[in-house]
């Protein structure tokens, strides 16, 4: 009998054991835990403790319940008073546009013209010789409706080829140097008047020095400087000043380095060596015919996807910008004699068909619309397309959204459309009263009804679009964040809101840039919250942005900085 209850005892224990070790818990490379994390999910909106194993977000729940998670190889990092959100992601941005042009002078800070004098006269001397200068962001409020001149650029520079771009990017200013290479004089012809054009004067047609959207294109080609070489160089220099604002994925809607393929060959290159710290969701530009479109989509698919890259959309173009009088509007500028709607960049039955292309082979598509034409064209053609492929599902997005008609509100929800806006925008800055000039203070004053839009059921995102602007230009997503809320410029409270009835909660600040965008882009299953099972992407804020006032959300910093369960930033 005692050998029988001996045995029966090894039994016993052997069958504990072996439950002990079944319970246990992997540990964990990563525990947040004592502070308030706010997950931007629906199901568990908040939580105090969050373990991280590998690329994986395993555990989202209590600081109590986490503590299984740990053991002597856990890296513990104490939330304290800061706040732990999820990876940052931007809707809509120009990544390799930005860190290009983001060195020596920026010209998007010169908001006078006496800063615009100086910032130019530093140009020229941080660049002696006879080469040709390029630079970026020179800020439409400065320059009357037909722009800035050539001679202005001629008494600075001399004779020499001078090339800035405005800070929206639809605009051109040449030095009459850069004209006279480019052959561009009184019987040269406008690319597509009324779309892309230079602006002339209306007696001798002679251009004066400013040119709209694809107009002079054929001059900055021929000599703004740049190679493959120097886009990656600026790319990486600028990837941990992005990590340090928070930034952990983007949609690039526009790239070059300086073509489009390049651009996706340094992608892939930094990431075969570990060197990309965010992930990239690529545009494709519908710059020739949709078939060919589709096709170059479907091999940059096959041949630059990776675990941090993968192009997500064809970039479309329904319009230009008030700013140039290339926006498509419903009703006429106000500074216009004639009945002057701006002109939409492609018919509506090019569009249409267009779209069914892109629909009919499950390419999401993305489009610029500033105007409410160009926005109700694109809804137009999407239900169009939507109804002949009866593909409900494809991704679609409509991006600034400047100007969108309150009867058009609804109709992004009723066709699954994602609402993508540059918040920052939405502020009284000196661009506010300059594109008020153009189509009326009342439409600029009710522009960007994000509330509205959110009210109404549609998935809306933010994104900086950074460089272009209509005047900040930033790449860190607390300053949009921060302008969601106030409706001013980040830092600003003085600043009279614009349109205060349709700003956002922080919660849905914070939504936009992290969920919302991650449905945008496909990868809601996989990021845009703090949920067990998704990847590893966090940001921890030195400061809990619910306990602070509003308007210095902005100034936050950001302590640590988590893409797949990597520290990529650490303050």
């Amino acid at each position: 009998m005692r050998l029988v209850h001996l045995a029966l005892s090894l039994v016993s224990l052997t069958l504990l054991s072996a439950c002990s070790n079944s319970d246990k818990v992997e540990p964990a490379d990563l525990v947040f835990s004592g502070g308030h994390i706010f997950t931007a999910d629906p199901l568990r909106p908040q939580a105090s403790a969050v373990a991280v194993r590998d690329d994986r977000i395993v555990y989202v729940g209590s600081s109590e319940g986490v503590e299984v998670f740990v053991d002597e190889r856990t890296r513990q990092i104490p939330i304290g008073d800061g706040l732990l959100i999820p990876g940052l992601m931007d809707s809509h941005t120009h990544i390799f546009m930005g860190s290009f042009t983001d060195v020596g002078v920026n010209l998007s800070h010169a908001d006078t013209p006496e800063k615009l004098q100086v910032a130019l006269e530093q140009i020229r001397d941080d660049q002696p010789g006879e080469e040709p200068i390029y630079a970026r962001g020179w800020q439409n409020h400065l320059f009357p409706k037909s722009g800035p001149e050539a001679e202005i650029l001629d008494t600075i520079f001399g004779d020499r080829v001078v090339i800035l771009q405005s800070v929206d990017g639809h605009s051109t200013w040449f030095s009459s140097r850069a004209l006279l290479e480019g052959g561009v004089d009184e019987s040269f012809p406008d690319p597509e008047p009324g779309v892309s054009f230079f602006e002339r004067d209306p007696l001798t047609n002679r251009p004066l020095g400013t040119a709209r959207e694809k107009a002079g294109n054929h001059i900055k080609e021929a000599f703004i400087p740049g190679d493959k070489a120097a886009y990656k160089e600026r790319l990486i220099s600028w990837l941990p000043r992005a990590s340090a604002a928070g930034l952990t994925s983007v949609f690039d809607a526009w790239a070059g380095a300086p073509t489009e393929e390049e651009a996706y060959q340094i992608w892939q290159e930094l990431n075969a060596r570990g060197a990309l710290s965010l992930r990239v969701f690529g545009a494709v530009r519908e710059l020739d015919d949709a078939d060919i479109i589709a096709e170059r989509f479907a091999d940059y698919t096959a041949q630059y996807s990776n675990s941090m890259v993968r192009p997500e959309a064809v970039k479309m173009a329904a319009d230009g910008v008030p700013e140039g009088h290339t926006a498509y509007l419903l009703t006429p500028y106000v500074d216009s004699s004639n009945e002057d709607f701006g002109k939409p960049m492609m018919s509506k039955a090019e569009m249409k068909a267009n779209i069914e292309t892109y629909f009919a082979q499950n390419i999401p598509i993305h489009i610029h619309a500033i105007g409410g034409a160009a926005v109700r064209q694109s809804l137009d053609a999407i239900e169009a397309a939507r109804a002949a492929t009866q593909n409900q599902t494809v991704r679609a997005t409509i991006a600034h959204m400047d100007f969108v008609h309150p009867d058009d509100i609804e109709r992004f929800a009723a066709l699954n459309v994602t609402a993508q806006t540059s918040i920052q925008w939405a502020a009284r800055d000196p661009s506010y009263f300059n594109i008020g000039s153009f189509v009326g203070m009342e439409k600029v004053e009710n522009a960007y009804p994000v509330r509205s839009i959110m009210d109404a059921g549609v998935n809306q995102s933010f994104g900086a679009d950074w460089p272009a602007s209509a005047y900040l230009s930033t790449y860190k997503p607390l300053e949009l964040i921060e302008s969601a809320i106030t409706r001013r410029l980040p830092g600003q409270p003085e600043m009279p809101p614009r349109n205060p009835a349709q700003s956002v909660s922080l919660a849905e600040a914070i939504i936009a840039m992290t969920r919302n965008t991650a449905i945008q882009v496909g990868e809601l299953d996989s990021l845009g919250s703090i949920t067990e099972g998704k990847l590893a992407d966090l940001v921890l804020l030195q400061k809990d942005l619910f306990d602070i006032p509003a308007e210095t959300i902005s100034a936050t910093n950001v302590a640590m900085t988590v893409v797949n369960g990597e520290i990529v930033h650490e303050k």
